[in-house]
């Protein structure tokens, strides 16, 4: 009788073992099949995703390699009662238990997002929708959406001085409205008292000092030469005298970005980014420029240059000027540089 309650319970342990091991092996053995490009795989979760498309966007991708296994654990932790929407990054090495309980719990992984030097909302709309769950005709409705540009004060032109050029890391289900939130709490944390007090300073409020700046960013690369750059134009603002910034007329040909010289022709244009035929700032900036733009246009300069051209050793640098008889003899120099080097 002894030898049947010892061989019994010895049979019950190897069962329970036997289970437990089966058990463990379900909930915490690699169930991800190797992505052999990179250590992980993307999954996305749309918002309003069933469990049934997630099973398929898993299997179409083929992302699990024992589909039966990681049904159990989802059943055993009701993820098909927790979708979550959102971007999941999953490593190779990721088991069922890990991904159920990262799927079930939201816990998404964010994006980085870049943008600079984007010349227009279109454009803007295209890069942002890429990368996130809202898509270009989404965000396009809310960037014009005029109620809202009547509560932020501003007008389809200079709306796009609320989106400051940087990186910035996002959820991936962001929605478009969502997007534009991130975007006014960071412009808002950018505008200290201490940068308003700046921009009044020279001359200029928050958004007139974005619309410099994109300026600027379009007429040099050298940022230790934005202050003075700056400066020359707050010196002719402050004259009367027009802008005269090549960079926004070639805005208003839809010619920015493509390296060519601004003609006698193209300065005929009727437009109200035509900076040679209407004084003061444009309506809005000619792109989306960098953070440290903005600074270095915050920083502008005190001193009596009136004009610039490029420097003849083609450095990417400037000669300064003060009087137009000054600039006429720089343009010379540049001039002779071109022509010595067959450069129409």
């Amino acid at each position: 009788m002894k030898k049947k309650v010892s061989y019994l319970a010895l049979l019950l342990f190897v069962s329970a073992f036997a289970f437990f091991i089966l058990f463990y092996k379900l909930l915490f053995s690699d169930n991800i099949q190797d992505n052999k490009t990179k250590k992980y795989h993307v999954l996305l979760v749309y918002t309003g995703s069933t469990y049934e498309n997630v099973l398929k966007s898993l299997k179409s991708q083929h992302i699990i390699k024992n589909m039966e296994t990681f049904k159990l654990v989802c059943k055993k932790l009701k993820y098909n009662e927790h979708i979550k929407p959102g971007r999941y990054i999953i490593k190779n090495d990721m088991s069922n238990f890990f991904l159920v309980r990262k799927l079930r719990a939201g816990s998404q992984d964010p994006v980085s997002i870049t943008f600079n030097n984007v010349q227009n909302k279109e454009q803007l709309a295209e890069k942002i929708s890429v990368q996130i769950e809202a898509t270009k005709q989404d965000l396009l409705k809310e960037f014009n959406n005029p109620k809202f540009l009547d509560s932020l004060k501003l007008t389809e032109d200079n709306f796009p001085t609320i989106f400051l050029g940087n990186t910035y890391e996002f959820y991936w289900n962001t929605s478009a409205k969502q997007f534009i939130q991130r975007m006014l709490k960071e412009y808002n944390k950018f505008w200290t008292e201490s940068r308003v007090e700046k921009a009044q300073a020279i001359g200029l409020s928050p958004t007139e000092t974005i619309i410099l700046a994109s300026i600027i960013q379009k007429e040099t690369t050298k940022y230790d030469e934005f202050p003075i750059i700056a400066g020359v134009y707050v010196n002719r603002m402050k004259i009367g005298m027009p802008l005269q910034a090549d960079p926004t007329v070639l805005f208003a040909l839809k010619k920015l970005g493509v390296s060519r010289r601004v003609t006698n022709a193209d300065l005929r244009i009727d437009s109200p980014y035509n900076t040679y035929k209407y004084k003061g700032l444009p309506p809005g900036p000619i792109c989306m420029p960098e953070i440290k733009s903005i600074e270095e246009t915050l920083n502008a300069e005190e001193h009596k240059y009136l004009y610039f051209c490029a420097k003849e050793d083609f450095s990417g640098y400037s000669n300064f000027a003060e009087t137009w008889e000054q600039h006429l003899e720089n343009a010379r120099r540049y001039q002779k540089a071109l022509n010595d080097r067959n450069i129409k």
